[in-house]
């Protein structure tokens, strides 16, 4: 009998596939036994449970030991965020279900070494693969410089400048957020609701604020509430300085109604504003124009007489000083304490290092802000250091920020990161170009700049003063002597503008040249053109020294430019990057097309109405897109301020003194003319 053998039916193709799917997860054979082998590593159990398991699970049954299947692999657990106002820091709670706060940051450290999964020690296998949460809680730590430790004590306290920030993240990953309370939503609130704000305008100031001023006031004092500090970044003639004295005026109405009480006796610390040295007096000059109740002092004469002013600073509402004597004074700011310190032009306080930008840091403020149209000029550590100055910490150490934000900026081009500064930073960043307000801008934005004298200068000055008064105090009837005072105080107004001009010898500085300066470099950093007028031809070569030894270039029209020249030049100007023009009045008083510029200076403003308009009116005429700033440059304590307080009285005063003509000065009587000299 012959036995029939069983025949089995072999799918090599397919066996060949179940043995490659087991080799790669068990590569080790052990031959004489057909059995397939891994060795036990956390690596090898993570990868089985990962994806090994279902693999296999395509080509048939799979066995396990009772110990294999209580192993787990599972997902992070859910994690929740919190976040509290408590005074003034915000408290962050992390809320792991399933985990306590060690295991939590053990499972962060493990994700930040990029390993595909963390072992619990209870044997739980947690996948980190794909996992955003993990991602946003990771972020949420770093972003927002939160020390591991403190998360493991249960004490993360943020500064309250983290507010915005933060919710902009928890909006962002809602199925992370869980609690924020009534205090943080309430402060969010303020910060989106800024034009519904309740901060009334002091009344004296209602008929003045523009509609954006009215807004850039609502943002600081809802700024200045939230204890936070902001940098108010407005275009160049738009009003920074009005804005900013409207606050003030609000702060010290809504602490004392009584105007006649001031500093300490009004209840309220006294602010400080720091400044160029050329815009102290105009800082001054502002207050008692727009402010007059508020009590100022500029910090100005001898070491002892600005100690004295500083010491007795508890009798003021306002202390003006400069960059360079603050740094100066600094030892005798210790112990005092301000409601709100402005720095004006704050590019000033852009190099970290500087002694100017140390100083400011340590006057004691309760509420800081920055001043300025240029943030950013040429990198991105001048926005670290202003921040550092008006929020210390809020964007981390200067080492950290480099890291972060400027090498992937500025070498990498991370546009991620770009936007991440940008929502860092822009709640505490008031910025409004020219362009943005037109609808609310005067077709002609006008302001006086004062400039005041260094000791050798006004001695000069007052040396003049006298001659000229003993003139006039013998002056008779005759034309002779009247064209000689006109003569002398034609003298005097050059002495103003720079006592070059009357002594070949003269080794000391000019206040008004060096406001001039500083002015065409802030209108440049801003990206304007200007215009400069000058009655004086050999002033604009003075002032061309001066931009040749800075590096900017400009072009020129004096009264013997030829025409065709002159049209040459205002086309190229209006087409091309040059950003200043130096006009003498009788070349450029009419005639030109200036509209590529949206600035103009008077450097020595003749006083008649009509002929300083016609200069304005090279920029300011059809096609003149932009809102033109108008600056007149002023000696102060000078005739020149004189001049300006009488000049609604006598229209024909600007035009007897300066226009070179003696019939309107016959209609002048000596105690008139005493007056200027005063």
């Amino acid at each position: 009998m012959i036995a029939n053998a069983r025949r089995t039916m072999h799918d090599k193709r397919q066996e060949e596939r179940v043995r490659d799917a087991v080799k790669g997860y068990f590569p080790n054979i052990d031959a004489p036994n057909s059995k397939y082998a891994q060795d036990k590593t956390d690596d090898n159990v993570y990868e089985i449970l990962n994806d090994g398991v279902n693999t296999l699970l395509r080509y048939g049954d799979v066995h396990a030991t009772e110990k294999f299947e209580k192993m787990k692999l599972r997902n992070v657990p859910q994690i929740q965020v919190g976040v509290k106002m408590n005074s003034n820091l915000l408290d962050l709670v992390v809320h792991p279900t399933e985990l306590t706060s060690e295991e939590l940051l053990e499972l962060l450290q493990s994700y930040r070494k990029k390993k595909k999964y963390h072992l619990l020690n209870n044997g739980t296998f947690i996948s980190l693969e794909h996992q955003d949460t993990l991602r946003f809680v990771d972020e949420l730590f770093q972003k927002l410089d939160v020390p591991m430790k403190d998360f493991v004590e249960g004490k993360m306290h943020l500064p309250v400048y983290r507010a915005y920030y933060l919710n902009h993240m928890l909006e962002e990953h809602d199925d992370v957020a869980s609690d924020r309370d009534h205090g943080f939503r309430q402060l969010v609130k303020d910060f989106e609701s800024i034009s519904e704000s309740e901060y009334d305008v002091p009344e004296s100031l209602k008929d003045v604020l523009r509609p954006y001023q009215v807004y850039a006031y609502q943002w600081m004092r809802t700024i200045a509430d939230a204890h936070f500090g902001g940098i108010l970044a407005d275009d160049m003639g738009l009003g920074k300085t009005l804005e900013t004295i409207s606050v003030l005026l609000a702060e010290k109405e809504q602490a004392c109604p009584d105007p006649y009480l001031h500093g300490k006796d009004a209840g309220i610390d006294p602010a400080i504003v720091v400044c160029p040295a050329s815009l102290v007096f105009n800082w001054q000059m502002e207050f008692e124009k727009w402010a007059p109740t508020l009590k100022t002092a500029v910090v100005v004469g001898s070491p002892d007489d600005r100690e004295m002013i500083i010491n007795s600073c508890g009798k003021y509402d306002v202390l003006i000083t400069s960059y360079d004597l603050l740094k100066r004074d600094i030892d005798s700011y210790e112990g005092k304490r301000f409601s709100y310190q402005i720095v004006d032009e704050a590019q000033y306080i852009k190099n970290p290092g500087a002694a100017v930008s140390k100083s400011v840091k340590v006057i004691d403020s309760k509420v800081r802000f920055a001043l300025t149209g240029t943030p950013i000029e040429n990198r991105l550590s001048e926005l670290w250091s202003i921040f550092d100055y008006l929020m210390p910490g809020f964007l981390y150490t200067y080492n950290s920020f480099k890291e972060k934000f400027e090498g992937p900026i500025t070498r990498g081009k991370d546009e991620e990161t770009t936007k991440q500064l940008k929502k860092m930073v822009s709640p505490f960043i008031l910025r409004r170009l020219k362009e943005d307000v037109l609808s609310d801008l005067p077709e002609k934005n006008e302001e006086i700049q004062y400039a005041v004298f260094e000791k050798k200068q006004r001695e000069l000055y007052e040396a003049e003063v006298v001659q000229i008064r003993n003139l006039v105090n013998n002056m008779g009837t005759s034309g002779g002597e009247k064209l000689e005072v006109l003569a002398e105080l034609t003298r005097l107004r050059q002495i103003c503008c720079d006592p070059s001009l009357v002594s070949d010898h003269w080794d000391g500085g000019s206040a008004k040249r060096e406001a001039a300066i500083e002015l065409i470099r802030t209108a440049i950093d801003g990206e304007h053109k200007v215009l400069l007028f000058s009655q004086f031809t050999s002033m604009l070569e003075l002032l061309e020294k001066d931009l040749q030894k800075e590096g900017i270039p400009y072009y020129k029209i004096i009264g013997d430019t030829p025409k065709e020249e002159r049209l040459q030049l205002v086309r190229h100007f209006n087409d091309d990057d040059t950003p200043l023009f130096l006009i003498s009045l009788k070349a450029g008083g009419t005639g030109l097309n200036l509209t590529g510029a949206d600035v103009v200076i008077h450097y020595d403003p003749w006083w008649n109405l009509a002929a300083q308009n016609q200069a304005t009116d090279r920029a300011h005429r059809i096609g003149q897109t932009r809102p033109v700033a108008v600056y007149k440059l002023i000696a102060a304590a000078t005739i020149e301020e004189k001049i300006i307080k009488m000049q609604a009285a006598k229209k024909d005063l600007a035009d007897a003194i300066l226009s070179g003509t003696s019939e309107s000065l016959a209609s002048l009587t000596k105690e008139e003319l005493m007056g200027l000299l005063e």
